[in-house]
């Protein structure tokens, strides 16, 4: 399943299409598209994108990431009972291989990425395998100073696609990129006209690993208001309960919404813990190997004061010497 978000115009409907089009004749892809508003428009337009093997459901007037979001849960479940009994009955050759979700334009994806990742019944039927944010080129410095939408668009990703590249000059895109980045150093981006990007990257078949964090982390940096991304680092290992409970407790704190946490960090004792956090959800693992390099962490969210991040960071650094 590939969540694709960004704000109104940006050319999700486009990019939808492009990935229909591109779907190998061995598989077969299910397409949710949410609108906004209560009469549907992008539907249409996806299923003109050829495929005619798609399966479609459109969910209307109201956001997965609120209004509707058990609405996107039965369709999810729906969709894959239904390719299941087709299977067992022998109907339907082809097996449902992918589900795309075109989410409104007014939608963050935080909440919705939360519910398929918590959701134990979810879980075992559909595996998230990436967030993809699309913004448009022209319009996004614009709509990150004056929306509340654009930002966490661009936080949640994994994968940042500028679209209409055409419509500005290589300075402007160069601009678009660093602001990009600037809020989300996490995710890959990359630029395109008329959402012709290679399929195999929006849909992780290229995604990096839980180690590929970027080589050189910015410091705090707030590029959208009230929105910023904090990057840490550290040369001696690290403390997990320490770290685990730092981080639950930034999650629980009132005021403060931790959008999006990645980490690859050394381990005292010996090995890396992998962090990943999306909203809410916080999930520490282990592995053998040690980092490359030093431990590194990218917090991003609302209200972040760095200074006192930092402090905390100490403390955790501080609990783990002996």
């Amino acid at each position: 399943m590939t969540l694709v978000a960004g704000f109104l115009g940006a050319g999700k409907t486009t990019l939808v299409r492009r990935l229909l089009e591109a779907c190998p004749p061995e598989e077969r892809y299910g397409v949710i598209v949410n609108e906004f508003g209560a009469l549907g428009v992008d539907g249409e337009l996806v299923v003109r994108g050829g495929n005619e093997e798609s399966t479609l459901v459109e969910l209307s007037n109201g956001c997965i990431c609120c209004e509707i979001q058990g609405d996107l849960r039965e369709a999810l479940l729906s969709m894959t009972r239904a390719a299941r009994r087709r299977r067992l009955l022998g109907r339907r050759p082809r097996p449902l291989t992918r589900i795309l979700i075109e989410a409104s334009g007014a939608a963050s994806p935080g909440p919705a990425v939360q519910t398929f990742l918590v959701d134990a019944e979810l879980e075992a039927e559909v595996s998230l395998e990436g967030v993809v944010s699309v913004c448009h080129a022209a319009l996004l410095e614009r709509q990150l100073a004056e929306t509340e939408e654009a930002g966490p668009q661009v936080a949640y990703a994994d994968r940042i696609l500028i679209g209409h590249a055409d419509r500005v000059d290589e300075a402007g895109l160069a601009r678009v990129r660093a602001a990009a980045v600037a809020l989300n150093p996490l995710a890959e981006v990359r630029a395109a006209a008329h959402g012709a990007v290679e399929p195999s990257w929006i849909l992780g078949a290229e995604a990096p690993g839980p180690r590929a964090l970027p080589e050189e982390l910015p410091g705090a940096s707030r590029h959208t208001p009230g929105l910023t991304s904090v990057s840490l680092t550290a040369d001696e290992p690290i403390d997990e309960d320490g770290l685990r409970i730092w981080l639950e407790f930034l999650g629980r704190r009132r005021g403060m919404e931790m959008m999006r946490c990645k980490g690859v960090l050394r381990r005292a004792g010996g090995g890396a813990l992998l962090v990943q956090g999306v909203y809410r959800w916080l999930e520490i693992g282990r592995e053998e190997d040690p980092p490359r390099g030093p431990s590194r962490l990218v917090l991003i969210g609302k209200g972040l004061d760095a200074a006192e991040l930092e402090r905390g960071w100490s403390a955790v650094l501080e609990g783990a010497r002996p």
